[in-house]
């Protein structure tokens, strides 16, 4: 389950704050608490899989960036390695799921888990990581970043449910989108910063900045990654051309391009056919074109910016701190292509 492309690139410099020496120990807690008895079965090579990614880590980068703020943060650096481990384990759960409701052949240009190893051991590995999560929050006494978590993932299959009842709704407004995208991506994002801050010892006031940071930072990641899906350099990132509305998922482009009658009335056809199977790859370019022509990616980038201005608003009143500026750089390189 490795994710690679620019921006997982760019994301490992900008965030240089976190040190390598840092994310091993996430790393090595990780691998502890994912110990298991399945070696040479599938389900243990799905699990080694999510253990051994290589991926962007944000996560885990959040929680230890928001600790670095705490007056404890010297005493908590253990809690939050643990903390972050837990977390990117919960995000490597939630694709496996993923995978598996989606029936989804590719996770970022790579065979899925499913795929590879069945459906059968990405269930069980999924579910194992679960009560993993559970199990060494409350041996390690993160009762209250536990209880953040939990509803983080209450939110993450509550905007799962939710996109699903959306999917081929040619009357789906931004409303629902946004609500969806905060339970798939931001909600996690936020509980990262969250739980950082808690377990270091933050004021609550310091708290509900930095898990606003968290908040925007995530609408922009997955806003950039849906308007992505509308620029040559998606072939980048091992994502299939327009997967989203092909599967009857309508993104802020697409959304955007259809608040007027006359965007409804262009759009409407493709939106038909991806409910009938039958979209063509001439449709998809058609649907792509049209989107552009009527300012859905444009407006796109209009909202990323808007989430990247309240990010700059709430760090430039956090206390004077060296990750305030990783945290910026992180914050304009979501704000720009």
């Amino acid at each position: 389950m490795k994710e690679k492309g620019p921006l997982t690139t760019c994301i490992r410099q900008v965030l240089g704050g976190v040190s390598d020496a840092q994310l091993n120990k996430v790393k090595q807690y990780m691998k502890q608490f994912t110990a298991h008895s399945f070696a040479d079965t599938a389900t243990g090579a799905v699990l080694q899989d999510a253990v051994s990614s290589q991926g962007k880590m944000i996560r885990p980068r959040l929680v230890i960036m928001a600790g670095s703020f705490g007056k404890r943060y010297a005493e908590a650096e253990e809690r939050l390695y643990k903390a972050a481990a837990l977390i990117e384990m919960t995000h490597s759960a939630s694709l496996i799921h993923d995978d598996i409701v989606d029936e989804a052949p590719l996770r970022r240009g790579k065979p899925s888990v499913q795929r590879r190893y069945g459906k059968s051991a990405a269930v069980y590995a999924g579910d194992f990581l679960m009560s993993r999560i559970t199990y060494h929050l409350m041996q390690e006494g993160l009762m209250q970043s536990g209880m953040v978590l939990a509803k983080a993932v209450e939110a993450m299959c509550a905007g799962e449910i939710t996109q699903a009842l959306c999917r081929y709704r040619a009357d789906v407004t931004l409303a629902e989108y946004l609500q969806n995208i905060y339970g798939k991506t931001v909600a996690l994002f936020r509980a990262a910063c969250r739980m950082g801050a808690l377990e270091s010892g933050c004021d609550e006031s310091l708290i509900r900045r930095l898990e606003n940071v968290g908040e925007a930072l995530g609408y922009m990641f997955q806003m950039r990654d849906d308007l992505l899906d509308f620029l040559p350099v998606t072939e980048q990132i091992g994502k299939a051309s327009h997967q989203d509305f092909r599967e009857g998922i309508y993104t802020m482009p697409v959304l955007y391009a259809c608040e007027t009658p006359q965007g409804r009335k262009m759009l409407r056809p493709y939106m038909e056919r991806s409910v009938q199977g039958c979209l063509t790859g001439q449709d998809i370019a058609e649907m792509e074109r049209q989107v552009a022509a009527l300012g859905g990616m444009e407006r796109t980038w209009q909202a990323i910016r808007e989430q990247q201005k309240k990010a700059e608003r709430i760090l430039a009143d956090l206390p004077s701190h060296s990750a305030s500026p990783q945290l910026l750089k992180l914050v304009r390189k979501l704000g720009c292509l």
